[in-house]
This record gives C-alpha cells, sequence and structure tokens, in this order.
C-alpha cells in the first residue's frame, strides 16, 4: 500500500504485515487513525506529517526510526522496543511535539532532539530516564544487580542529541531475577529518572 502526496482527514488507514507499506512523501494525515498490523520490515515512512490522531500498533514494532516522520498531538498505542523518535541531525527531518504515549508500552525507545515536558511519556511499569547523558556518572558508579548495570551503561551511553529514553521495568527486572518493586527503587534514585503512576 501507498499512501503519498495526500492530505487526509478524518480517516482510518490500516497497514498490513502481508505487503510493505510507504507512508509519504507529500503524505499529511490530520486527526487520522493509522491502525498498523505489521513488523518493521513492512513500513517505510517517506515523509508523512501526522497531526492529531493516534498511531495504534497491533504487533510488536522493534528496531525501528521513525526518520522523515512529524508527529504533533498524536496518541502512541501499541508496544514500541528500540524505537527512536523525532531526529539525530535536524528537526526539520523528523519531530515529535506533544505526544501521548500515555496507553503505550516502551522499552528501550530513544526521544531526539525534542522538547520532552511536550512528551507525555509511558505509565509504570516503563520508566523514563530524562537527559540520559546527565545520568550516566551515577549509573556507572553505581554497583547494579545482574545486568542491570549493563542495560543502564547502554541507555546512557548517549549523545547530547538523545533527549530521553524509556524502558520496560518488568521486563529488566524479571530478566535480572528482582522483584518490580525492587527494581523500582534502584530506579528513583537515578538523576531525571521519571516514573509515572
Amino acid at each position: 500500500m501507498k499512501f503519498k502526496n495526500q492530505h487526509l482527514s478524518q480517516q482510518e488507514i490500516s497497514l498490513s504485515d502481508d505487503e510493505v507499506n510507504t507512508l509519504g512523501p507529500e503524505l499529511v494525515l490530520e486527526d487520522c487513525s493509522v491502525v498498523s498490523s505489521c513488523t518493521a520490515e513492512a513500513i517505510v515512512i517517506a515523509g508523512v506529517r501526522m497531526k492529531g490522531g493516534v498511531f495504534d500498533q497491533r504487533l510488536p514494532l522493534s528496531n525501528y526510526h521513525f526518520e522523515r516522520a512529524h508527529f504533533e498531538r498524536v496518541s502512541f498505542i501499541g508496544s514500541y522496543s528500540g524505537c527512536d523518535f523525532g531526529d539525530w541531525d535536524s528537526e526539520q527531518k523528523s519531530s515529535i511535539v506533544d505526544c501521548d504515549f500515555t496507553n503505550a508500552r516502551l522499552d528501550g525507545s530513544r526521544f531526539l532532539r525534542c522538547k520532552t515536558e511536550t512528551i507525555r511519556f509511558p505509565k509504570w511499569p516503563c520508566f523514563t530516564i530524562v537527559n540520559p547523558r546527565s545520568a550516566r556518572q551515577y549509573v556507572i558508579s553505581q554497583n547494579w544487580p545482574g545486568r542491570v548495570g549493563t542495560t543502564l551503561d547502554i541507555y546512557t551511553d548517549a549523545d547530547s542529541e538523545c533527549v530521553a529514553i524509556t524502558g520496560d521495568a518488568e521486563r529488566i527486572a524479571k530478566k535480572n531475577k528482582l522483584s518490580v518493586t525492587d527494581f523500582r527503587n534502584l530506579l528513583i534514585k537515578i538523576p531525571g529518572i521519571l516514573i509515572i503512576d
């Protein structure tokens, strides 16, 4: 499916994993619902601007950079692992502003070159480290249980363009044989940590 050179308003766009779906170039979606039942290999973004509406990811989306995508006032639903929102080089290429992730599950997903105060991050058991680079010194100075230190080391080994990273406490705790409560008690000491109940 190819959606390009269009300005669509209040429509539902369904993306299927059975084919490669191309969004753009010159695609504007205003108050639309994008319902994606695809993995990363089935989505190509070639230039889309989404204003309002919902991006509903029905299958877990892994290791995907929403490049050449501009999101404004969009609510995200579903599971996103290792995904990047925004852009490393320029907000002209990709951006995210005033978006809502409170009904999404994020794990190891980064927010690039955006104003974090405009983003509504996922609720616990997700956690977000705002300005992860500034938390790095604390993270590497601690004696973490299991491989928690390795995970947090990766999260905070970030360039300044990465203004926030969100992880899944439930997954990390389980992998390291910790209770979610014990893991939370470790997390709350990290500079810039954001936990939303």
